[in-house]
């Protein structure tokens, strides 16, 4: 076992504290998109409502089970040096839980991408596979730090497999982001408002894909760099979070892409997250007059088993070919 000196004692508890405090703070952002969910979309299919709520009972299992082991750290083991050398059942659970949650968001974007590249398993069959590894990868440590008990003896004999559930979480939140990037920057289509929607989507698609895959990289510096300080641990507790908010306000966007799509103007509400759609053609009229001009009936698939939105003709004349995403 590994001396922790009185320095790495309080940075490791600090860590503790700090990841414990965002942890609930982010769960409350949890219940809140979730109810918001519920009230918006109420009819929704049931399995797009029973994802939104495995997402949130997972979270706040995960909630618990932080709150759990902090228990452990801060009360139970209270004085004890070399208390931050215990891997207790609960941090082990933490870990399960969070690759659960994390392989159900990586999953809705790979099927988001799979719509959007029309279908490409070459692409989005071996991303799901590395998520699945990844999950295989925490079950690993799960039940290795719950049998060793012992974060020092855990990273003698298994401190790869974390190492590569870390990595691996960061290739798949850099693949599907850059594989919704790619699909929706060749769907462009020259017209100024729909161009303006996906570049919205293009935006937040990146500004999520950074979120996660920071946090996650940082974590994996801090494991690698300082094994025995568990400011890796305190991050590993917030990493679920972001998953579980990145999901559910794609969700909830659907309502701001609706009123931004039916605008008259290009410019409206910014998504606040990632959220593909596709608008594709679905009937086209010509008008000969003094110009050519072409009426464009778009129908907004949003991708989670509700039924599609057409957009009135009245409210929508472009000139331009739009087509399909």
């Amino acid at each position: 076992m590994v001396e922790i000196s009185e320095s790495d004692l309080k940075t490791s508890l600090g860590a503790l504290i700090l990841g414990g405090m965002v942890c609930t703070g982010l769960t409350g952002v949890v219940a809140m998109q979730t109810t918001l969910y519920f009230r918006l979309f109420s009819k929704d299919q049931f399995t797009t409502k029973l994802k939104v709520a495995s997402v949130a009972i997972l979270d706040l299992l995960h909630t618990a089970m932080v709150a759990t082991a902090n228990y452990m750290y801060f009360v139970n083991n209270f004085g004890d040096g070399k208390v931050t050398d215990n891997a207790f059942w609960a941090v082990g659970i933490s870990i399960a839980l969070t690759a659960v949650l994390t392989v159900i968001v990586h999953f809705f974007f790979v099927f988001r991408l799979f719509k959007l590249s029309k279908g490409n398993y070459w692409i989005t069959v071996p991303i799901a596979v590395l998520a699945v590894a990844r999950v295989a990868a925490a079950f690993v440590t799960t039940v290795e730090l719950i049998r060793l008990g012992s974060f020092y003896e855990f990273g003698v004999h298994f401190r790869w497999v974390f190492t590569l559930g870390l990595v691996l979480s960061c290739v798949v939140d850099v693949l599907i982001t850059a594989g919704l990037c790619f699909f929706l920057r060749r769907n462009r289509t020259g017209s100024g408002r729909f161009d303006h929607i996906l570049d919205s989507v293009t935006l937040y698609t990146v500004e999520n894909g950074l979120l996660t895959s920071v946090t996650t990289i940082v974590s994996l510096i801090f494991w690698l760099a300082k094994p025995h300080v568990l400011v890796y641990l305190g991050l590993h507790f917030a990493i679920s979070k972001l998953y579980a908010n990145s999901f559910l306000a794609s969700m909830n966007a659907r309502k701001i892409l609706r009123a931004q799509s039916q605008s008259q103007s290009g410019s409206g509400h910014r998504l606040p997250v990632i959220f593909t759609s596709r608008i594709r053609r679905h009937t086209g009229q010509v008008d000969f007059g003094t110009a050519v001009q072409i009426t464009v009936d778009k129908t907004i698939d949003y991708g989670t088993g509700e039924s599609p939105e057409p957009v009135s003709n009245d409210r929508k004349h472009e000139r331009d070919h739009i087509s399909g995403v």
